[in-house]
């Protein structure tokens, strides 16, 4: 399965290193993976040794400015350089730079804005770019243009190398959201977009206490079958854009590489599908 990723799901760096070693088993494909700052206490530059230490693999440490908080700018400006330099000691030459919920004063736009203007660490670490989040699924207009400009503000910076696409629902906000994007951006930006594999248990959790900024539909929430209509939709929609897909659901179990597996081969046979039809349509052929 080409153009996947998989975020890493662990409680310790024994299991951390399992997880890792799991998916290394499975081929070259699946060596490339996500390591999330999901915690104040995250210890992200050990993980990423304890993750190079199980051989090659292509790890993309996430950065939380609301996990890794300072009230002073200059203070949490500086963290940040810290992490970025110690990335780039291990030869890692990009992470993902998130606010976190809530909002806050430092947030990713503040000191992407500060990193920019600082002409000397520019220079110094001219091979280190940052990657953010952008959501296109906000249902209210002005929500959604706020997102947009906090995406252009980012972007003219200069430091940003990739777009993770927050998980939604919505197709018709996926596939605008794709095509603005990468209209702003060009084409030398990646592009990646999050999905879940479908489960009840998923399905339940997301009912009874939905993640804030996560828009997900009824029809989805429904059934995993429907959910996992909807995830074939948006993979197919993915591999049109050329965009990246990031699996945050965890991919431990044989099962849970099986039904990988097939969610991307349906989209792939839907992929084929339309370009047969649009291949015999009177259009084309004339």
């Amino acid at each position: 399965m080409a153009r996947v990723r998989y975020e890493l799901f662990f409680k310790d760096v024994a299991q951390l290193k399992t997880s890792v070693q799991s998916l290394r088993a499975r081929g070259r494909a699946a060596t490339r993976v996500n390591l999330p700052n999901k915690d104040k206490g995250d210890d992200i530059v050990g993980w990423l040794d304890a993750v190079r230490e199980c051989g090659e693999v292509d790890c993309v440490p996430h950065y939380s400015m609301k996990n890794n908080y300072e009230r002073d700018s200059t203070r949490a400006a500086e963290r940040l350089k810290r992490f970025a330099s110690a990335l780039r000691e291990r030869n890692i030459d990009r992470c993902l730079l998130v606010s976190g919920s809530g909002s806050r004063v430092n947030d990713s736009v503040e000191m992407l804005r500060r990193l920019g203007m600082d002409r000397a660490w520019k220079r110094e670490h001219s091979s280190f770019r940052f990657d953010v989040a952008f959501n296109p699924y906000f249902p209210e207009t002005k929500d959604l243009e706020r997102e947009y400009d906090r995406l252009d503000r980012k972007v003219r910076t200069g430091l940003v190398r990739g777009i993770w696409f927050q998980i939604g629902t919505d197709l018709d906000a996926l596939e605008s959201g794709l095509t603005r994007v990468r209209t702003m951006v060009g084409p030398d930006v990646d592009i990646f977009c999050s999905v879940w594999l479908p489960s009840k248990q998923l399905l339940a959790r997301m009912k009874f206490r939905p993640w804030a900024g996560v828009f997900l539909s009824d029809e989805y929430l429904g059934s995993v079958e429907r959910a996992e209509d909807i995830t074939v939709s948006q993979l197919e929609i993915f591999a049109r854009h050329g965009a990246t897909a990031l699996i945050e659901s965890p991919v431990t179990k044989d099962a849970d590489w099986a039904q990988c597996e097939r969610l991307f081969a349906r989209a792939s046979s839907t992929s084929k599908k339309r370009d047969r039809d649009a291949s015999d349509s009177p259009e084309t052929a004339t």
